[in-house]
């Protein structure tokens, strides 16, 4: 059916879109699964006011004695 009158048309938009937004990140896994990317890196942050260089500094040690460049 082709809207020929601006109800009917915007009846037709109204149905081509969702009234709510799927807010998780599930359509986005589809999607790299999907597209056949590579597995993300893994990322640690380190945040604060002190202690950051004396954590990195451990997780620098623990991190290479298990084998990771």
């Amino acid at each position: 059916m082709t809207p020929t009158t601006l109800a009917q048309w915007l009846a037709f938009i109204e149905a081509c879109h969702p009234r709510e937004i799927e807010l998780g990140l599930e359509r986005v896994t589809d999607v790299h699964a999907a597209l056949d990317l590579p597995p993300p890196p893994c990322v640690i942050t380190v945040a604060g006011t002190n202690g950051k260089g004396s954590v990195i500094a451990f997780l620098e040690s623990i991190l290479m004695a298990a084998g990771y460049r």
